[in-house]
């Protein structure tokens, strides 16, 4: 499930400040309207598949105007702005909803935003192939070991054939721990899993810093293919890695029906307050 908000400052004022390395804020604000215990549970421990750990939510960048002012590592937004948060977890998506629903406010660091409104959809994918476009990058890299043993990491760009098959993996190991450990239904055998992604046009390189660490991902659209229950996890379950720390978000803006396709999406708007 995916939820639209929408907010503006609480102040009243029409614009805010916050960091350019704004994604932890969002990340930490998500966790604190949590139930402390479930919150707990995915930040430390999350669900494992063999080394990994997946906390199977993402969101979006901050969408709407915003001017950045790189000498002092700041971005100022104008107006309201939308953030989209993506979760498989009904427990997540409904606990979020609920918790806004009530205190309609969401803290980013010093900033207050108040929650003006409040969409839900559940997109269903049923053709085979789908255009979407990032709302935050994709980042598929592979950890390597140099001759002294120190780790370095090598991120792949969406034209590498390594990039499509990281996103495959990382997706696919998803997909297990929902079925084994979580108990959602997918809705095919997992031998018939199958799934790929492409670049559509040109993608934009962007280098974020979480805590100081500098990740590299790509923006733009992507052509997706695979089996529809594939591609409608997909979209729940957000692309490459890193996904809780503000990666991999993204929005279906077209399905392909001259395969005879289509998607479905369940779309309810709420109102705050």
């Amino acid at each position: 499930m995916r939820l639209v908000l929408t907010m503006r400052p609480s102040s009243g004022r029409d614009d805010f400040v916050l960091p350019l390395t704004y994604n932890e804020y969002v990340q930490a604000a998500l966790y604190h309207i949590l139930p402390e215990d479930f919150a707990a549970f995915l930040h430390d421990e999350g669900y494992s598949y063999l080394k990994r750990k997946f906390r199977m939510f993402s969101f979006s960048r901050l969408l709407g105007k915003y001017e950045v002012l790189r000498d002092q590592g700041l971005i100022r937004f104008f107006g309201p702005v939308r953030l989209v948060v993506v979760s498989p977890l009904a427990e997540f998506t409904h606990a979020v909803l609920d918790r806004l629903l009530g205190d309609a406010m969401l803290r980013l660091g010093n900033v207050e935003l108040e929650l003006a409104e409040v969409e839900s959809s559940n997109p269903k994918v049923q053709s085979s192939r789908i255009l979407v476009q990032t709302l935050s990058p994709i980042t598929a890299y592979s950890t390597l070991f140099k001759p002294d043993g120190r780790k370095y990491t090598v991120y792949f760009h969406p034209r590498e054939s390594s990039f499509s098959e990281v996103v495959r993996e990382n997706l696919r190991k998803k997909v297990k721990v929902a079925r084994d450990e979580i108990g959602i239904e997918i809705g095919f055998p997992e031998e018939d899993f199958a799934f790929d992604i492409r670049p559509v046009g040109r993608t934009k390189k962007s280098v974020v810093v979480y805590r100081d660490v500098f990740v590299q991902g790509y923006s733009g659209r992507f052509e997706l293919t695979g089996p529809p229950a594939v591609l409608s996890l997909a979209l729940d379950f957000s692309l490459g890695s890193k996904n809780s720390q503000g990666f991999g978000c993204v929005d279906l803006i077209k399905t392909y029906a001259e395969e005879g396709g289509d998607v479905h999406v369940d779309r309810e708007p709420y109102s705050a307050g």
